[in-house]
């Protein structure tokens, strides 16, 4: 069996007298077939590649999900804020007629959210 990125006279690293039949998917190091230590996340050198792999595989995948719901969050605020900015300039423009008390002169400036065409004159 070929193994690719393992060359024709590499030898295992623990029986320098074997050829190589794997590199471990942790270490990269040659390995014979004696040696390798198989579990469901590839073939290793060792028990503890094997249990290091396993250990990383477990904390990308807690990081990642807990990253996805920080994104998540994070899009949902933003929805939120353009939501009321635009009921807020629509009742500054459409209810109050430009006259909102508190935030109808800050919306008045921008004119997507209530201003007039004549009152950047």
């Amino acid at each position: 069996m070929a193994v690719r990125g393992l060359g024709r006279d590499e030898t295992c690293i623990v029986h320098h007298d074997r050829p190589a039949a794997a590199r471990c998917a942790r270490c990269h190091k040659p390995i014979c077939s004696e040696c390798i230590v198989s579990t469901s996340d590839g073939k290793f050198c060792s028990r503890e590649c094997a249990g290091k792999a396993a250990d990383f595989r477990a904390a990308k995948k807690s990081m990642g999900a807990a990253g996805g719901r920080k994104i998540a969050k994070l899009i949902k605020l933003v929805i939120w804020i353009v939501v009321i900015l635009a009921a807020l300039g629509a009742a500054n423009k459409f209810i109050f007629k430009h006259k909102m008390p508190v935030v109808g002169p800050l919306l008045n400036r921008l004119p997507v959210l209530g201003g007039r065409p004549d009152a950047a004159q």
